[in-house]
């Protein structure tokens, strides 16, 4: 194409490799619930950790496990509301696993504790659905 003067414009390609927008998605999701997790804990009563490096550490598991979960239930399931609906469960227990796993974690009984865990594992869900979406489905 050329434009008024006889200049061209010319037609940048980037050059990606396969596997690279994915690696970029799988740390922003694992980064994102990480962070998540951490203000999650750390500002309610409903899991108690006695220690800041214990919050670290679970936070840092259960976005990287549910990173992980997210990325093979993707590859096997293509229904929207299956991936979601498992990807719910396995972050309820990928939160109920790290809270039995490490010392000083303590996830008090109740109903309110019931739903806080419903709200972040859906808010779990939906970050990994976005920031996992490779545009196929």
């Amino acid at each position: 194409m050329r434009l008024k003067y006889g200049l061209r414009i010319i037609k940048l390609q980037t050059t990606e490799r396969p596997g690279e927008s994915f690696l970029y998605n799988l740390y922003t999701a694992f980064v994102t619930i990480s962070v998540l997790v951490f203000i999650a804990i750390y500002n309610t009563s409903f899991i108690t950790v006695v220690t800041l490096g214990g919050t670290v550490l679970g936070s840092a598991l259960t976005g990287l496990c549910s990173a992980l979960l997210a990325f093979l239930l993707r590859k096997t399931l293509r229904k929207k509301t299956a991936r979601c609906l498992l990807g719910m469960a396995g972050c309820g227990c990928i939160i109920g696993a790290t809270a039995s796993c490490l010392p000083g974690w303590e996830i008090r009984p109740g109903i309110e504790t019931a739903l806080f865990l419903l709200a972040l594992c859906f808010l779990v869900t939906e970050i990994n659905e976005y920031t996992l979406n490779d545009g196929t489905t």
